[in-house]
């Protein structure tokens, strides 16, 4: 009787064993797929966000080189501004050389005629009148801005002054001195209409 129970027990015992078994296969299957199926999840969900991941990465390169040419854009407006803003100062500020330009030859026939001797009374009438035009137009150039370059007993500057000939340095003379204009010359407000033709001692 005592043997026939343990038997019962052990195959009991052996049966609970094999269910177990079974169950414990099962749940590792179970686990095991619900893993696989998380990998494929997961690859799956990857593979949807490359996409999306790429089409951001090429809106932003859009977007930085829309930033770039649009800066571009800006600086050189600013650019074309400012040498236009230029442009209009120096045409207002040089509205008159082309006028000044042209007078110069008759300022040089007014100063050729004034250094004539006269010597009549009809003469000096005459040359009077002469002095009085020469004053008028020193003025209105003066007005304009426009100055005499007299360089007579000064450096030689090639910037200012045109040197027609070259002579001895003399007693008391300095090297690269202006001894003789032959005609004068002429700058508006810091630029040359006419540099000065001079002689210079060398």
């Amino acid at each position: 009787m005592i043997n026939q129970k343990g038997a019962v027990d052990v195959a009991r015992n052996k049966k609970d064993k094999q269910e177990q078994e079974v169950v414990e296969e099962s749940t590792i299957e179970t686990v095991e797929e619900t893993l696989e199926n998380r990998a494929e999840n997961t690859e799956s969900v990857e593979e949807e966000q490359q996409p999306e991941i790429d089409e951001l990465a090429e809106a932003r390169a859009a977007l930085n080189e829309m930033e770039n040419k649009y800066l571009r854009v800006q600086a050189e407006m600013a650019n074309i501004q400012k040498r236009n803003a230029k442009e209009r100062e120096d045409a207002a500020k040089y509205r008159s050389q082309s006028l000044a330009t042209e007078l110069l030859p008759v300022i040089d026939s007014l100063e050729r005629a004034l250094a004539i001797e006269v010597k009549d009374e009809h003469g000096e009438s005459l040359k009077k009148g002469i002095e009085m035009v020469m004053e008028t137009f020193n003025t209105a150039l003066k007005n304009e801005g426009i100055d005499v370059i007299d360089p007579l007993n000064k450096p030689f500057d090639p910037n200012f002054h045109q040197a027609i000939q070259t002579v001895p340095v003399e007693e008391g003379q300095t090297s690269e001195t202006v001894v003789q204009v032959l005609q004068k010359g002429y700058d508006l407000k810091g630029r040359v209409l006419r540099p000065a033709m001079v002689i210079v001692a060398q």
